[in-house]
């Protein structure tokens, strides 16, 4: 159950109201993230402010969805696992391409190293070691994409924690974090 009650549509103050429509043009519903969100129009501009920047970047749908997969998984956060498996599912992505992304795998070699780099921002909190940057110049990632590569982590890394604190109800397909991810207590 729901920490952070859900600002439903019909109780939404007209700043809030506004936001919704757009999501609901855009994706046919609202889901309950961004219902929690509406308890702060700044949280939830916030979010979709930074959410349409990123969706108009270099990376494509398909490797935003894996990163947030793999950001997910990482933390745990079964409400983020549930709604990307979903999106990533709508854009045909093969159920073991989502499932390897989640692991920080993907069949394409830049991809890969695009995953990888998710990963380590993860673990190194940003100050990833030169050896592994000179990897993503190897691969063909550009400094643009490496850039976006950070920008998804972070808008992933707020929806994870957002969603983890609200403890927000699935509407989703639910899909749970492998017992395996050490989670903190």
């Amino acid at each position: 159950m729901n920490r952070i009650k859900n600002i439903e549509i019909e109780n939404a103050p007209q700043p809030v109201a506004e936001l919704y429509q757009a999501v609901e043009k855009k994706l046919g519903l609202v889901p309950n993230m961004v219902k929690a969100l509406g308890n702060s129009p700044a949280g939830l501009q916030g979010y979709l402010g930074l959410s349409g920047a990123v969706a108009n970047g270099k990376l494509t749908t398909r490797t935003r969805e894996k990163i947030a997969l793999l950001v997910a998984e990482r933390n745990c956060c079964d409400y983020c696992l549930s709604a990307h498996s979903a999106i990533a599912g709508s854009l045909k992505v093969p159920q073991e391409e989502i499932e390897s992304a989640r692991e920080g795998r993907a069949p394409d070699r830049k991809e890969q190293v695009i995953l990888s780099l998710a990963g380590d921002i993860l673990d190194y909190r940003g100050d990833v070691p030169d050896h592994r940057f000179a990897e993503l110049q190897e691969a063909g990632v550009t400094d643009e994409e490496a850039t976006e590569v950070v920008t998804n982590v972070a808008l992933n890394l707020l929806t994870n924690y957002f969603n983890r604190f609200a403890r927000t109800d699935i509407d989703f397909p639910v899909v749970r974090a492998n017992e395996n991810v050490i989670a903190a207590a």
